[in-house]
């Protein structure tokens, strides 16, 4: 399993950030930094360790 990260700044310089998943074409986050910006960034770092903890159970799965 691998991901493709995309990472920019839009026209307003606000940070964006995508991960994709590279054998899916599925988009795991999908992340903008609008609003404030401490909530914004603990919001990210959220959604990264649900990722982790998906992937952790998916490979499991896939080992039994």
């Amino acid at each position: 399993m691998g991901y493709d990260i995309r990472a920019w700044l839009d026209r307003d310089g606000r940070p964006q950030l995508q991960i994709i998943d590279i054998d899916s074409g599925g988009i795991r986050v999908d992340w903008d930094c609008g609003g404030e910006r401490s909530h914004a960034i603990k919001s990210l770092f959220n959604e990264l360790i649900l990722l982790s903890v998906r992937s952790d159970i998916q490979g499991t799965q896939a080992r039994r």
